[in-house]
């Protein structure tokens, strides 16, 4: 029985690399998005933790009158986890019941090292976050200081 070239049938090199190349060009375009995606997705990590700590912050407000110093802070904050996000949690105190939170991040994908997140407390107890983030993956609540000096 002989084989006709009708019978055989599969795919030939060109149709496979014009397939390849499309793939390609698709995952080209999505790569920066997923990156993007990845780096809030971690992001929300530092949020929670900023969260727990304003309110860690907030009880020693109650409690002592005014706003932890370092020393105090340090007392009082969680222990990082060795793969958290956040590289430190550190306090800025400006005055009795004002401060700030400081999140230093670690690098992570779409993150570099040493950015990070601000959380100020206001005279009237409002928190208010700023960040030196790239706009694309800056938490809604936060307002971006690039460009600006501290």
């Amino acid at each position: 029985m002989l084989f006709s070239r009708l019978t055989i049938r599969g795919f030939t090199l060109l149709e496979l690399m014009v397939v390849i190349a499309i793939i390609s060009i698709i995952a080209s375009l999505s790569a920066p998005t997923f990156t993007r995606q990845i780096a809030k997705a971690k992001l929300i990590e530092a949020q929670n933790l900023a969260t727990q700590h304003q309110s860690l912050v907030e009880e020693f407000i109650l409690l002592h009158g005014s706003f932890p110093t370092e020393t105090e802070f340090d007392l009082i904050k969680q222990t990082l986890a060795d793969d958290s996000i956040a590289k430190s949690i550190s306090v800025e105190s400006q005055n009795r019941n004002m401060g700030n939170i400081l999140i230093t991040l670690n690098d992570n994908t779409g993150i570099t090292e040493n950015q990070y997140l601000r959380y100020s407390r206001d005279a009237n107890r409002n928190w208010q976050c700023s960040s030196d983030l790239d706009n694309n993956i800056l938490p809604l609540q936060c307002e971006s200081v690039t460009g600006v000096e501290e």
